[in-house]
């Protein structure tokens, strides 16, 4: 398994720290969380410059956008779903290469929103004019539970209290015998404890609403549950003290701590 902090930043991004975005690779397939921009560009850029013989970045991940199998949005906040249009765009427009450039077997991805967003969604593609794409988008409501099952992973959601006037979810995802959470934006530094109760390989926790001090602080209830911690979506005032938060993570919990930080590769 490969997670792929494609985006790290929250609602002020600069170069490094872009829109939130996380993929999960698990063999040949892809799930991503969140979708900010620009999560198109990063994933396909190097696959671009190869298709016209042009040298790869080096800074850049390679990623086959069609393995993605699913895309699941914590909730509609533009630095989570910025990049969205953009990377349903890209997905229809390299279709235009031939019949290798699909989603694998029957060419569709699902794609799980918030259930109050789901009308404004589909009415912003026919604004977009992506109404009509050349693979199926299956549109589904994120549900509590487990939302989503194949024969690689699981992935299930929690709700939390970050949108007042709307909703907001956390992810866990399951797979060969390892396990991600995926926290989005949280009303509070202790509900990520909701996603601790088992074991986890590796925790991704924003860190943009409440101080990381007050995260490690919480999240020592559970330190033992937690392998590896990526403290991701960080307030604008932490860009340039990633190391500083590391620091101070070492000094709360028992576990490995990383900032998050664009294009960071993790194997599991």
């Amino acid at each position: 398994m490969r997670v792929l902090i494609l985006g790290s930043g929250s609602g002020i991004p600069v170069m490094g720290h872009l829109n939130e975005s996380v993929l999960v690779e698990v063999d040949e397939n892809s799930y991503l969380f969140d979708a900010g921009e620009p999560c198109a560009a990063t994933m396909h850029t190097n696959t671009l410059l190869t298709f016209y013989g042009l040298e790869p970045q080096d800074t850049l991940p390679t990623v086959d956008i069609y393995s993605i199998k699913s895309i699941f949005i914590s909730h509609f906040d533009a630095d989570h779903v910025g990049g969205l249009p953009m990377l349903l765009q890209v997905m229809h427009l390299w279709q235009k290469r031939g019949d290798a450039f699909r989603f694998k077997p029957e060419n569709e991805v699902k794609l799980y929103l918030p259930a109050d967003v789901l009308t404004i969604f589909r009415s912003l593609l026919h604004a977009l004019n992506l109404a009509k794409l050349r693979y199926s988008l299956e549109i589904l409501p994120v549900k509590e539970g487990e939302l989503y099952v194949d024969e690689k992973v699981r992935v299930s959601a929690v709700r939390n209290t970050h949108l007042k006037d709307g909703r907001s979810y956390s992810f866990t995802l399951q797979a060969e015998e390892k396990r991600v959470v995926y926290s989005g934006d949280l009303g509070n530094e202790f509900e990520a404890l909701h996603l601790l109760d088992e074991y986890v390989d590796l925790a991704i926790i924003e860190c943009a609403h409440f101080s990381p001090e007050r995260l490690f602080r919480s999240l020592q209830q559970k330190e033992k549950n937690i392998r590896r911690l990526v403290v991701n979506h960080i307030h604008p005032s932490l860009y340039g003290r990633e190391e500083e938060v590391e620091r101070l993570g070492r000094e709360y919990l028992n576990c490995e701590v990383i900032v998050g930080r664009d294009n960071l590769e993790l194997d599991l």
